[in-house]
């Protein structure tokens, strides 16, 4: 086991628990105090904003909570269905889809006129050949060529109208395309710190199992959280526990090379799986990481008092030969509350 800790203090008006049961006891907490039953859709509500997770719901919350609007059961049955539900994602992708169905209709409908368009003036071409090979007089021959350009005439708008709309839907399509992406990509990222959310991990950390067992690489899986977060939360309000967070969230990101992905796992925890790392190499990013973040001297926006040291916890372990990606997920979390348990500003990796 790599194990090390820092003696400085950290700032916490509790010894700190687990990060995960801190925040069911918060969102337990708040519909109590609101009187909203703990139905499983309310509780998620409850428990999303207490972990600080979904800007929308922090907002509606957070300006209900201000101007003594009544908490309801409906409110937060409504911000469940338009901001957690999957259909709420499933909505978006099925409108998404009806306008694209109606931008191919629109450029059928633009091309099918231009072909009876085009037939017409076909048919144009060839009376007057009919017409000429005859033998006419110079008055027939100049009606001929009046109606030929009538015709090419009417043929060149029906094509700049096909033009137009082809450009149109073009345009359309793109735009349709742009928010088919931004949807994919707002279902698969966590909307605090810009990182891939759970189900991006749980994907990646598949394709990242399958992969190190092929070439026969090592694979480990930090866990990493704020010590104490509900603490600043608490004492400073819940925007300097997110500012915390997206801080956090970025110096992971920094810490890591090309094929390493740090997520958001739940509330304060972030994940971080390293390809062909071991878990002596995994505990030296983790202390890097750790360090790093201990030296900050953080301040109140607000206020410009002084917040003081905050530090961070990791846990992580190995991947052992067989292992399941709920059991890696299980023990990197099994390591991190430990390393809170014994004392928080410390790193615990271990062997699967």
């Amino acid at each position: 086991m790599f194990s090390q800790s820092r003696s400085e203090p950290v700032v916490s008006a509790a010894a700190p628990g687990i990060a995960g049961d801190e925040t069911a006891a918060r969102a337990i907490g708040f519909a109590q105090k609101y009187g909203t039953p703990l139905s499983p859709p309310v509780y998620e509500v409850w428990y999303i904003y207490a972990a600080r997770t979904n800007p929308l719901i922090n907002e509606a919350l957070d300006h209900a909570m201000n101007t003594d609007q009544q908490m309801t059961a409906d409110l937060l049955l409504t911000l469940f269905h338009e901001n957690v539900s999957p259909r709420s994602t499933s909505d978006d992708l099925a409108a998404i889809g009806n306008d694209l169905t109606s931008a191919i209709g629109t450029v059928t409908d633009a091309m099918d006129e231009n072909m009876r368009e085009h037939s017409v003036f076909s048919g144009s071409l060839r009376s007057a050949r009919a017409n000429l090979v005859q033998g006419s007089s110079k008055r027939e021959i100049t009606d001929v060529i009046r109606d030929l350009h009538k015709a090419n005439q009417q043929h060149l708008q029906a094509a700049q109208r096909l033009n137009v709309q082809l450009e149109k839907s073009r345009a359309h399509v793109a735009k349709l395309k742009s928010e088919l992406i931004e949807v994919k990509r707002a279902s698969n990222t966590d909307y605090l710190t810009g990182l891939p959310n759970r189900r991006m991990l749980d994907e990646h950390l598949d394709n990242a199992i399958f992969q190190v067992r092929q070439k026969k690489q090592p694979l480990t899986l930090l866990m990493g959280s704020v010590d104490g977060l509900d603490d600043v939360a608490r004492r400073w309000g819940v925007s300097a526990a997110d500012n915390v967070v997206q801080l956090f969230a970025e110096q992971l990101s920094n810490e890591l090379r090309a094929g390493h992905v740090a997520a958001r796992f739940a509330g304060s925890k972030f994940a971080v799986v390293l390809t062909n790392v071991n878990g002596q190499a995994a505990f030296t990013i983790a202390e890097q990481v750790r360090k790093r973040f201990k030296s900050i001297d953080w301040v109140s926006k607000t206020t410009g008092e002084p917040i003081g040291v905050l530090s961070v916890s990791f846990g992580g372990m190995e991947l052992a030969d067989g292992q399941t990606r709920h059991a890696l997920l299980e023990g990197a979390d099994q390591r991190l509350v430990r390393a809170q348990r014994e004392g928080c500003d410390r790193s615990v990796i271990e062997p699967g």
